[in-house]
């Protein structure tokens, strides 16, 4: 990217954080990759034009990232939604007396995969953490690091790069344009107005939509909201239904007596009759030997789909630093 491109990047991906509810006086914690990998350094930029203090730490040294929290009351924190819970276990591991909310944390600000969109997920961090989880970082690597995010007022992400970004919904099989209209579902294509080094043209960003709102929100943000359904590569159809992992997350977020952690798991090419999903209990959840059935029911009358649930022991799945893979296919 050219010099102005990095300032606008900055700048939009400002706009979206501060929309999320940071600014000049807030100390946040910047826990997303910074090797090799654009989202860590843009991340970091973008957090630094909202006025805040943003210290760089990236993933590992979970225990100086604790220590570190303390000793300098950061109140903030920037990561995916799957890492508090790799906090959450070496606490547990190397902390005993102390809880998640001790940290202190008062504003999580979430990005680079799914998950925090699920009302149970929220409310357990809110539970857990003590702590206003947002969604605050959505983008695409290839166009910008970050261009829309929640505000105080509306859970649904808010596109804030009108003047630098044209949007389109298009049918994902077809590619015939649909509106971006209340109700739509479509996948999210980009176009760069303002872009020195490699603009982009209608880039299809293979994430699968829904307009919410197209009315100017009460935080005072006029572009139009919306949610990620989920990617297209990670569809699976099942007996006709499209299935994707969020739908999943929403039912085994759920379940007291799981982590909310869990697998797609697909040893065989499609099509696909049943969805082979993988949970895991939570620390102190038992089985009582109908969990898994009852995951099923749950599944079959809120999605509609078919699955087969496998209850896992607590801490099967490995915490992951960066982004959690969801649809596992064994048979490629």
């Amino acid at each position: 990217m050219s010099a102005r491109d990095c300032e606008i990047t900055e700048i939009v991906g400002g706009r979206a954080q501060s929309l999320a509810g940071l600014k000049p006086g807030i100390t946040v914690v910047h826990c997303l990759n910074y090797q090799m990998w654009m989202g860590g350094l843009t991340d970091h930029l973008t957090l630094e034009r909202t006025g805040a203090t943003v210290v760089p730490f990236g993933v590992g040294s979970t225990e100086l990232l604790i220590d570190t929290i303390l000793e300098t009351k950061i109140t903030a924190i920037s990561c995916t939604p799957s890492y508090p819970a790799v906090l959450e276990r070496v606490i547990a591991e190397k902390y005993p007396s102390m809880k998640p909310r001790d940290l202190g944390l008062k504003l999580g600000l979430f990005g680079g995969e799914p998950g925090i969109d699920d009302p149970a997920f929220r409310r357990r961090l809110g539970d857990i953490w003590g702590m206003q989880p947002r969604n605050a970082n959505y983008g695409v690597s290839d166009v910008f690091c970050n261009f829309a995010s929640e505000c105080r007022h509306d859970t649904a992400l808010h596109f804030v790069a009108h003047d630098v970004l044209h949007a389109e919904l298009i049918d994902p099989d077809s590619g015939d344009g649909k509106g971006l209209d209340p109700g739509n579902e479509g996948e999210l294509v980009l176009t760069h107005l303002s872009r020195e080094c490699q603009p982009l043209v209608r880039f299809r960003t293979g994430d699968i939509i829904r307009v919410e709102n197209t009315d100017k929100c009460a935080c005072g943000c006029t572009g139009f909201r919306f949610r990620v359904i989920g990617r297209s590569d990670d569809m699976v159809v099942v007996r006709g239904l499209n299935m994707f992992p969020t739908m999943v997350a929403a039912v085994v977020t759920g379940f007291d007596e799981l982590s909310g952690d869990y697998r797609i798991m697909l040893d065989t090419p499609p099509p696909y009759d049943v969805l082979p999903v993988h949970v895991e209990l939570a620390v102190e959840g038992r089985d009582d030997g109908t969990l898994a059935r009852r995951i099923e029911e749950t599944c079959k009358k809120k999605l509609g789909a078919t699955i087969r649930a496998t209850v896992l022991p607590h801490g099967t799945f490995p915490r992951t630093e960066g982004k959690t893979k969801r649809v596992i296919r064994s048979y490629e």
